[in-house]
């Protein structure tokens, strides 16, 4: 078994995030984007960029809330992150609807990486 069938959007064990290869992380069946704790995009898997049609290297280094997708600027998306950053960990799994997709709706979870980053894995429901 691969690491990236190991690792379900429910799974809250992101050190195996951490020790997959960029090809794993590519595989993954839903989208993957490790954010700093200010929003800005430090890693996007494939499987995010095919869905939203922005490359990696066109987004790495954006913050994600501000000017990929401002419509996450909200209190239940980016008040639940921006909470997580407080307190140096968060868990949370929520349905979203991003206004600009043709596939709005989406199931979003939230987990503190190790270190002082955050994941936020994306999964269309």
């Amino acid at each position: 078994m691969t690491i990236t069938a190991s690792f379900r959007f429910e799974d809250g064990d992101t050190e195996r995030l951490e020790t997959m290869s960029g090809d794993d992380f590519d595989a993954l069946p839903f989208g993957a984007i490790r954010l700093d704790p200010a929003g800005s995009v430090l890693a996007y898997n494939r499987t995010e960029s095919e869905h939203s049609s922005l490359r990696p290297r066109n987004v790495i280094g954006r913050n994600f809330f501000r000017e990929l997708a401002p419509c996450a600027n909200t209190a239940k998306f980016y008040g639940k992150f921006k909470e997580g950053v407080a307190k140096g960990e968060i868990d949370v799994i929520f349905d979203y609807t991003f206004t600009r997709l043709a596939r709005p709706s989406v199931r979003i979870h939230l987990l503190k990486a190790p270190g002082e980053d955050f994941w936020l894995l994306i999964d269309r429901v």
